[in-house]
């Protein structure tokens, strides 16, 4: 595959659609025991007392099954957990590269993992359970940033940060969203629409998350205080990553529950890029013309 990343993702995520496609499954929510029939896999549940990984990929000779982790009580999560494990079976490589312990592969899914391998599958599970053809009209029906990644978990059955990764995947709307830890950055996605505003920084896993944020207050809390809490507030895109120009934008806080974990939807309606140079800097030609008038940023 590429070496860019940003490309490869999207390769991942066709590679999952395909699959989809080519065993006439291309509809929400994606039936993951059919696909798991139609090529052969068992799936079984994992004891609820095992922890510490998210599913496992087993193989003898030619045989595959998947066990997948019940422990979280989280039905979108266990859904991206065998994903994941589609994934190790179907992108080319993995099956010849990951480990396996007497026949058996350990994963971490969740875009928690560092593992080269182990994030291909997890972008493999994301475009496998919300396939890019089937989003992008929910998209299109729903309201900008939380709403959005709301819509998108209630078709898809899918965890809410999974959907709020594919939601920053496909959007047209300049957003981002971050999931913290204890007020450090878990990781951090931008669309491609914010990514065109100049100047900005990029938080990095492990930074501390902006102080005066609403999230940092939220994280500071003590967690039985902040459970289930859902808050917005609107702030400045400045407060979060810096830049050249003030862009005024919704911060939506939604806690994560039992894992610790807090995620942040961004989202800037109705800005445009103010980096365009005055008319008379361009020459009159088409490209010029496309340039001036296309808006980086839409609502």
């Amino acid at each position: 595959m590429t070496g860019n990343p940003d490309l490869k993702q999207k390769q991942l995520m066709r590679r999952a659609e395909l699959v989809l496609q080519e065993h006439g499954l291309l509809t929400l929510p994606v039936d993951l025991d059919a696909l798991a029939q139609a090529v052969g896999i068992h799936l079984r549940e994992m004891d609820r007392r095992a922890e510490g990984v998210s599913g496992m990929l087993m193989r003898y000779g030619d045989q595959f099954g998947i066990m997948y982790a019940t422990h979280t009580d989280n039905e979108g999560f266990e859904r991206f957990s065998i994903g994941h494990e589609f994934g190790h079976y179907f992108v080319d490589g993995h099956l010849d590269h990951i480990p396996f312990d007497r026949g058996v592969h350990r994963s971490r899914a969740g875009f928690v993992s560092e593992e080269p391998y182990e994030r291909e599958a997890d972008y493999f599970s994301a475009g496998l359970l919300m396939p890019t053809s089937l989003i992008r009209p929910i998209l299109r029906r729903a309201r900008e940033g939380l709403p959005s990644v709301e819509a998108i978990r209630s078709e898809a059955k899918a965890s809410l940060t999974a959907s709020a990764i594919r939601y920053i995947n496909e959007t047209d709307d300049a957003a981002a969203i971050v999931v913290s830890r204890q007020g450090r950055v878990d990781y951090c996605f931008k669309s491609e629409a914010l990514k065109q505003l100049k100047g900005q920084n990029w938080l990095r896993k492990g930074a501390a998350l902006p102080t005066g944020t609403l999230t940092a207050s939220v994280a500071a809390r003590p967690a039985a205080e902040r459970q289930g809490r859902r808050e917005e507030i609107e702030t400045d895109i400045l407060d979060w990553f810096g830049g050249d120009r003030t862009v005024r934008t919704v911060e939506q806080v939604v806690d994560l529950g039992r894992y610790d974990r807090v995620l942040t939807v961004l989202s800037c309606a109705q800005i445009v890029d103010d980096t365009y140079e005055d008319a008379d800097e361009f020459e009159e030609s088409d490209e010029g013309m496309e340039a001036r008038w296309t808006p980086r940023f839409r609502r």
